[in-house]
């Protein structure tokens, strides 16, 4: 028998996942495993160390030569139309071949903004956070049709079908995670010969990078267990594990919460006994002939109290890209009001709701703030217990604590009276988070929301009054809503866009967990199964009033150009702070308040629109200029419809869906030829298009100098002299707004 300290554990989070801040899960095992004598476990966050590789310069300088090899421009050079299909392809080639140099040259510096003290000031940060989108354009390109963006990772095979799933993970062409994690971590883990590698799944877009990595484990190291577990393997784990093929790249998953399973699995796996007793394990029994799939009992939930605080120690905390790391810590599992009747979160993450006491949550998290010299938190909860708003704030303050968090609560009106939202955001409170979902009345029944809109309001003008800033989360398509319901939601969200932030819209889908998936004829749908999709998830259905499925993405669609119009954050490039988790947060942490951040960001919007024909305008020398056969903005235009978008999705589901491809394609149809010149603004971090004789117009601007030098060599004299001028000038304050001219 070996001991604890000699057994050696390597705890992982795959790619792919948001890069700007760590996630809980391992430093929740790590701190679980280390008390029950397990000494030697490490924690790897692969996925932001595969950003920090992909986005330096020597890697997107391979990247850009293959993607030429990959993408030649000169097929679309020769075609008579661009159908659907090309399109996306048309778009990474003509991108990375005019953006590649500049993107190279400036990503390391574009890092340096994102983690540094120019991550306040919006003049650095904006281009920053575009040119790392635009380098991983490149990296994209070099795997097409493979996307890696800051929020997903897609390949051209559906992760709802295993055997597709299986083959992304043996695609050598296609998967950029083969060569990574056999040049840059398997050495690591060879040298290090873990017993035990537990691979954390949170999200679909993480679902054929973890199987790609566990396949080369149990090739390299045969007596290696690999395990999984995570929150989306809570939803298809089971399904999983009966795939055909699976064995080759796991041993085992974990149901639910992993603390005690994969303590259990350790030992047992140290002392040679057998795994028949670890609890909500599922795994392969290889002791006969032929491999077995056995799934035990699920173990019991740990009381988060007896848990100890989480360690951190270890992971990348420098390669975050984010000025100051924000930490989550998580103060209760499951939910409190476990009631709505979408909701699938209170089963995945439970069994059963728990939380901690506040002076314990608090002991926790003055020691995280001690051990990595960090004030930022986000805690993690599906919403704050009315207990803990009253409690928490009280012992944060008495403790002087001087932390900064937001959270996820729920509208109780009893935790803002009497100054309760004043209390919050004394005690370090600045953002919150309410499911807010509609505002018709019969739907939040339906819903078992528990909350009317008068609840809302209060409680949201409560925080705004009190500086925290307030993001709602809102759903279209709920089943029977009308086109006319959903309208007026938008309408109540317009309302009151002087009293909230920011709005996370999302279309109403059924997953197995949820209770109208369990009931469908309690809200009068038929779900349609896919026989093909053993892995399926999300199911597609059917209602006989009220909005379709399609009818609700078309209306999803509308409703977020009406957000940008009200919301300032939403507006223009100001989105990309709402993109970029917990980037806004650091903002307000930073001693701005909501209404402060909001009129910025509509200050800067006004202040682009308003740029116009300063004689001082001169053409940059960082503009790089492509011809193309085809219309770059066209070619945008459809792949950002909701038909495209409904093929490829945009946020962390790893989903891709060749059916709604096929639709997209036959309903978007083919483009025209149309020459253009698409322009690179390396400074900006910007695509412009123009038409050739624009594109000549400019190069006749950076030979003669400034506007000034361009119209004094126009004669303005004469009436066509003068239209010439004002032609000028009405070109000059478009190219100026667009970034390609600046004033020197």
């Amino acid at each position: 028998m070996t001991s604890g300290s000699s057994f050696p554990i390597s705890l992982i989070f795959p790619p792919q996942a948001h890069f700007t801040q760590p996630y809980l899960a391992l430093p929740c095992l790590k701190a679980w495993l280390q008390a029950k004598g397990f000494h030697d476990v490490e924690q790897m966050d692969l996925s932001v160390e595969a950003y920090e590789h992909f986005l330096s310069p020597s890697y997107l300088e391979r990247s850009a030569l293959r993607a030429e090899e990959r993408l030649p421009m000169q097929e679309y050079l020769e075609r008579e139309e661009l159908p659907f299909e090309k399109m996306a392809a048309f778009r990474a080639a003509a991108e990375t071949r005019v953006s590649a140099r500049q993107v190279i040259e400036r990503v390391e510096e574009a890092k340096a903004v994102m983690r540094g003290k120019d991550f306040y000031d919006e003049d650095r940060y904006l281009p920053a956070v575009r040119t790392i989108y635009n380098a991983l354009r490149i990296v994209s390109a070099a795997h097409f049709p493979t996307a890696l963006t800051p929020h997903n990772f897609t390949m051209r095979y559906a992760i709802d079908r295993s055997q597709e799933v299986l083959a992304g993970t043996l695609d050598e062409g296609e998967n950029p995670y083969i060569a990574y994690f056999r040049t840059e971590v398997m050495p690591r883990l060879i040298a290090r010969r873990p017993r035990l590698v537990g691979l954390s799944v949170i999200y679909g877009s993480q679902l054929i990078p973890a199987l790609t990595l566990g396949r080369l484990i149990r090739e390299e190291l045969p007596d290696c267990h690999v395990t999984a577990g995570g929150g989306f393997l809570a939803y298809i784990g089971e399904k999983l594990m009966r795939a055909p093929g699976i064995e080759e790249c796991l041993d085992s998953i974990v149901e639910h919460e992993g603390e005690r399973p994969i303590e259990q699995l350790a030992t047992a796996l140290r002392d040679g006994t057998t795994l028949s007793e670890v609890g909500s394990l599922t795994w392969h029994d290889r002791s006969g002939e032929q491999s077995r799939l056995v799934t035990n009992l699920r173990g019991h939930p740990v009381g988060l109290d007896e848990a100890p605080v989480p360690d951190f120690e270890g992971l990348p905390l420098d390669l975050y890209l984010s000025a100051e790391v924000v930490l989550p810590y998580d103060i209760n599992r499951g939910c409190y009001f476990s009631e709505c009747t979408f909701c699938t979160l209170p089963t995945v993450i439970g069994p059963g709701f728990r939380t901690r006491k506040v002076t314990r949550m608090v002991d926790h998290l003055l020691e995280i703030k001690r051990k990595h010299n960090c004030r930022h938190f986000y805690f993690i909860t599906d919403c704050m217990p009315p207990a803990t708003m009253r409690e928490l704030p009280k012992e944060l303050l008495d403790r002087k604590a001087d932390i900064v968090w937001s959270c996820d609560a729920k509208v109780e009106r009893r935790s803002y009276e009497d100054g309760g939202a004043q209390r919050l955001y004394d005690a370090g409170c600045r953002k919150l988070l309410f499911g807010f979902e509609s505002v018709t009345p019969r739907l939040l029944q339906m819903m078992e929301k528990g909350q009317t809109p008068e609840d809302v309001t209060y409680v949201s003008k409560a925080c705004h009054d009190a500086g925290i800033s307030v993001t709602w989360y809102a759903m279209v398509g709920f089943p029977s809503e009308t086109r006319q319901e959903a309208l007026k939601t938008l309408d109540f969200i317009e309302e009151h866009a002087g009293i909230i932030q920011e709005v996370s819209l999302q279309t109403f889908h059924i997953d197995e967990v949820a209770e109208i998936f369990r009931c469908p004829d309690r809200y009068d749908i038929t779900i349609l199964d896919d026989p093909e999709a053993d892995l399926q998830l999300y199911h597609d259905y059917t209602v006989p009033t009220g909005m379709s499925q399609a009818e609700a993405a078309e209306l999803h669609a509308e409703v977020r150009g009406r957000l940008r119009d009200c919301l300032p954050i939403f507006s223009g490039e100001n989105i990309l702070y709402f993109m970029q988790k917990s980037h806004y947060f650091l903002h307000l942490a930073a001693g701005n308040t909501p209404a402060e951040f909001s009129q910025a960001c509509r200050t800067r919007n006004e202040e682009r629109q308003q740029r116009a024909a300063d004689p001082c305008l001169t053409v940059g020398d960082d503009l790089v200029m492509v011809n193309l056969p085809f219309s770059h903005s066209q070619t945008l235009t459809s792949l950002r419809s909701r038909l495209a978008l409904a093929a490829r999705p945009e946020n962390q589901t790893g989903t891709y869906d060749s059916r709604a491809a096929e639709l997209a394609a036959r309903e978007l149809g083919a483009l025209a030829p149309r020459t253009s010149v698409l322009i690179y603004v390396g400074e900006e971090a910007e695509f412009v298009e123009l038409r050739p004789d624009g594109a000549q117009a400019l190069e006749a601007w950076r030979a003669a100098g400034s506007l000034r030098d361009l119209r004094s060599s126009v004669d303005g004299s004469s009436s066509s002299g003068r239209e010439a001028l004002e032609s000028l000038d009405e070109f000059a304050s478009k190219l100026h707004r667009l970034g390609v001219l600046k004033v020197r």
